[in-house]
């Protein structure tokens, strides 16, 4: 386009007055608020939730991996599996669904489990149309890093890309949901969202015990950021920021942490992790908490759970003895939609390219760290049913293992992204609900609790 000669001073005077402007209005970024005193009974933990839903011989635990839109699509999958299927607990009839008691998730995993645990059965309605299947990765890129509207917000020192992210997944699911919300939901499980801190190269959870040692609320807390920092991939985008107040509200650590770092094994994973407590309770040398994708911590979501078991939280126990009506039942259901590609290096005498390595490079450690830690969760679920006498339902469901099946070869193969063909979505929808139906121990469960298996009607059974 030609300007006249006249016209070019009168837009660069209307440009800088735009970027004056937007400068006068720069947006902050929410990274919040502090609480005066850390108290246990105030707070989105599993002290609180979890006492609502101890009522009954059954604690039902359910983690959901990461693997972009692939892990949405199972973990979904997995919730329509489980309000399809009823079972008799006692003399009630009830969905397995409104069982669950605690969900721990990372990234793509954790988007429906919040939604679900926010919103209970619209997830069966919006999800699809809201998420599932949107091109999100295109739609976040022309709504955060093509919108000429943001270049001026993010000229701000105080808000980057990552806030923007956060942004839009409050616009498109969360609607200014906050923990609080969460608290609210007597019915619903406890979730635990993990993200991992680029500082300390720690897993971190969105639990108000983790926000004690920062001395911040999580009531007020956006779920929306939450979630951002679980799903945020490194280097597009900017990592989800929190301050640090840890030493302002009187929160104390634990005595196992000093403990530890005084007689504990240097090599240890309780030593690495109670040093990571102790360098994030000092805000003078660790001001922020810079969060980024949970699957580079823990892409099973396990390390929080086994956390929990090891600690001997009260919460994933039960305060009440058994029942006259049976047995307890220790539930673990584990959807795992890593991709494992490391492992198929090997086949070909072609050693792999530049851009293969890189990928490797950081999907190798993240690989071999997720396999032990479903090593350590599964031995730490065995002592707890062995402790708690009760008859443990160990069932793991794995994309991997559809590398088998010719006809779904191809969905293991599929790309870590939020963008999913909607044909590759209901594939790994029913794949998932045919797997679960599958386990032997879900059988054993079903039969244990009278129950009966819901129609695969959007599956075409």
């Amino acid at each position: 386009m030609l300007y006249k000669r006249d016209s070019l001073p009168l837009c660069i005077v209307a440009t800088a007055l735009l970027l004056a402007l937007a400068g006068c209005a720069a947006p902050r970024a929410y990274l919040g608020e502090q609480i005066s005193r850390a108290t246990e009974d105030e707070g989105y933990r599993g002290s609180r939730v979890m006492p609502a839903r101890q009522n009954d011989d059954v604690l039902f635990i359910v983690s959901l991996s990461g693997g972009g839109m692939r892990a949405s699509a199972m973990a979904y999958g997995l919730f329509e599996q489980l309000a399809a299927d009823r079972v008799t607990n006692g003399s009630a009839s009830s969905r397995l669904l409104d069982q669950i008691d605690v969900i721990s998730a990372v990234s793509g995993g954790a988007v429906p489990a919040a939604y679900f645990t926010l919103f209970g059965d619209r997830l069966f309605r919006d999800f699809e149309p809201r998420f599932l299947h949107k091109d999100f990765t295109s739609s976040v890129r022309r709504g955060i890093l093509l919108d000429p509207r943001n270049w001026m917000r993010m000229a701000s020192s105080e808000y980057f890309r990552g806030d923007l992210y956060a942004e839009y997944f409050d616009r498109r699911l969360f609607r200014g949901a906050t923990f609080s919300d969460l608290s609210q939901k007597g019915d619903r499980p406890f979730l635990i969202i993990n993200a991992t801190d680029v500082g300390l190269a720690s897993r971190f959870e969105f639990t108000q015990d983790s926000f004690d040692l920062i001395c911040t609320d999580l009531m007020r807390y956006p779920v929306s950021r939450a979630i951002a920092a679980s799903t945020l991939i490194p280097a597009l985008l900017t990592p989800i920021t929190i301050e640090n107040h840890a030493g302002r509200c009187g929160y104390l650590l634990p005595d196992w942490v000093q403990r530890t770092l005084e007689t504990g094994d240097h090599s240890s994973r309780e030593y690495f992790r109670a040093s990571v407590l102790q360098s994030r309770s000092d805000s003078s040398k660790f001001g922020y908490l810079h969060l980024v994708d949970g699957a580079l911590s823990d892409n099973l979501g396990a390390r929080a759970l086994y956390d929990a078991l090891a600690d001997g939280s009260p919460w994933m126990t039960w305060s009440d003895p058994p029942s006259k009506s049976g047995h307890r039942k220790l539930i673990y259901v584990s959807v795992n939609a890593g991709d494992w590609k490391s492992t198929q290096v090997g086949v070909n005498r072609q050693p792999p390219d530049a851009l293969q390595m890189l990928r490797l490079m950081g999907t190798v450690p993240m690989d071999r760290y997720s396999a032990e830690s479903r090593v350590v969760l599964n031995e730490a679920l065995r002592q707890h049913a062995e402790k708690e006498q009760a008859e443990l339902y160990h069932i793991e469901i794995e994309l991997e293992s559809l590398r088998s099946d010719p006809k779904l070869t191809r969905l293991v193969e599929l790309p870590t992204s939020f963008t999913l063909a909607r044909d590759d979505a209901l594939a790994l929808r029913c794949a998932t609900r045919r797997m679960l139906l599958a386990s032997s121990d879900y059988q054993r469960l079903m039969r244990d609790l009278s129950g009966s298996i819901g129609a695969l009607t959007a599956c075409g059974e």
